[in-house]
């Protein structure tokens, strides 16, 4: 995602506290604050009983609540709920419908880019390109009870004098992307036209609760893998590509989430990931814990017919915080081809540490390794029909990167960031600056510019041959702007 984004979602409002909160809606797990939902305190102020005839409540009252309750009280400052201690009270009278509190968040980019030099017959589109998007996201938080209900619907329209899939990985997909996971289809788009697109769809309804030791959440949800650093292996449901030029948001997924704390950090947790046929969904279990004040987490489980495993680390050590991930991947032959290394078992790794630098600047340096990556440029276009890339969880087609990120305060309200990608295969690079302009506490306004580097496609006979992955990429710039309210 682009360094100078913040990723949380500032307008959503939903209650973060339960989970440390290093992405949006990621759900990543850590310590519960005593009285928080999971604790051992607030278990034992919650009889079973009353969370059953709660849940049972809400079912009959949720949507004649909505629709016939008296306005609510609500509020909102700088995107995070400010909830009426009464209305979180276990032992608070019934609300209803409950305290509900509503917001909006308006996000528009535009673009242009220019394509680099190439052959007649190279599939890269001729000239230069356009692109304008905007969207409105419509978000409601409520409490019912003890049980929490999240919703958020998207509204989309865009102009483009070219699909912004053909940007690669500075667009809103990878070279294939196959169905999300989800039971059901909660898109609407009435017009697709080549230049025009407008698109509706539900983000988010879910509904979360306590009971004894265990919490739930179910329904359409944000949910991250890994460290949610720049570049991941561990975030195969539902990614960021690196260079997304809206990371605002992470998108929703259906899926049902049962958790549960253990000694003082711990926490287990229990993910299933819903789509249509079921058995393309997923299956994932995960622990996580403090050591040695280092934040570890293992996972494992299956996702689109592959067993997968991992473990992730995150935490500071001396001047430094490191940070890095490692996945095995079940190698399917059928849909993929083999590139190196085990012939039954795809590893994945990314490892890295984040630096304070002169001149106030900091730093991000990592170094990411894939063996479903090419060995050499020429195999980039058989490496993006493998399934990994059609499938939407991988990006980034070489078998190795460093990835650098650099960010600096360039006054009160105004900050600078340059994320970069180097290919370590054709020694390519990917470079992204950006500068934001805080506007109010609520909006803000940024620029960007990109650049790949790397030597053009090549033609050999009829044949166009790629000779480094970044070279294909097109330079151009843009702004962003968005605003919650």
């Amino acid at each position: 995602m682009p360094a100078g984004i913040d990723p949380r979602p500032r307008a959503e409002g939903f209650e973060r506290s339960p989970w440390r909160a290093d992405q949006a809606g990621s759900g990543r797990i850590g310590r519960r604050p005593p009285g928080q939902p999971g604790s051992p305190a607030h278990w034992q102020r919650r009889p079973l009983a009353r969370t059953l005839l709660g849940a049972l409540e809400l079912a009959v009252l949720t949507v004649a609540g909505l629709v016939l309750g008296p306005p609510a009280r609500a509020e909102v400052a700088r995107g995070r709920l400010l909830a009426d201690p009464a209305a979180t009270s276990s032992t608070a009278p019934w609300h209803w419908p409950g305290q509900p509190t509503t917001g909006f968040a308006l996000r528009q980019t535009t673009l242009v880019a220019g394509w680099p030099e190439h052959p007649a017959g190279s599939g890269l589109p001729p000239g230069a390109m356009g692109i304008a998007d905007t969207r409105l996201r419509s978000w409601l938080n409520d409490r019912w009870y003890g049980v929490r209900f999240s919703g958020a619907v998207e509204f989309e329209t865009g102009y483009g004098s070219a699909p912004s899939s053909n940007l690669g990985l500075l667009g809103d997909s990878n070279p294939g992307v196959s169905r999300p996971f989800d039971v059901l289809d909660l898109t609407w788009v009435p017009t697709s036209p080549t230049s025009a697109t407008s698109r509706a769809e539900v983000e988010r309804a879910d509904l979360r609760w306590s009971t004894g030791p265990l919490d739930f959440d179910v329904g359409r949800q944000p949910i991250s893998l890994g460290t949610s650093h720049f570049v991941s292996v561990l975030d195969v449901l539902a990614p960021f590509a690196p260079g997304s030029l809206d990371a605002s948001y992470k998108p929703g997924i259906d899926a049902v989430r049962v958790s549960a704390g253990f000694g003082e950090q711990g926490v287990a947790e229990l993910i299933v990931a819903g789509t249509d046929p079921w058995n393309r969904g997923g299956t994932l279990a995960r622990l996580h814990d403090t050591l040695a004040g280092m934040d570890v987490e293992i996972l494992g489980g299956r996702f689109r017919d592959r067993s997968f495993g991992g473990f992730d680390w995150d935490g500071q050590v001396g001047p430094a915080g490191l940070w890095g991930e490692f996945a095995a991947f079940q190698r399917l032959p059928g849909i993929e081809q083999y590139r190196g290394g085990l012939r039954q078992v795809a590893l994945s790794g990314v490892a890295g540490a984040d630096l304070s630098l002169p001149f106030d600047l900091q730093g991000s340096f990592g170094l990411l390794y894939q063996d479903f990556g090419a060995r050499r440029p020429e195999d980039l276009p058989s490496v993006y029909t493998d399934a990994p890339y059609r499938q939407g969880w991988d990006f980034l087609g070489s078998a190795g990167y460093g990835v650098v990120t650099l960010s600096r305060a360039l006054g009160p309200l105004v900050s600078g960031s340059v994320s970069g990608l180097v290919n370590l295969v054709d020694g390519s690079t990917l470079w992204e600056p950006q500068v934001t302009y805080s506007v109010s506490d609520n909006a803000d306004l940024g620029a960007y510019v990109w650049a790949g580097v790397g030597a053009p496609p090549a033609r050999d006979g009829a044949t166009v041959v790629p000779r480094s992955e970044f070279g294909m990429v097109p330079t151009g710039g843009g702004l962003y702007a968005r605003w919650f309210f």
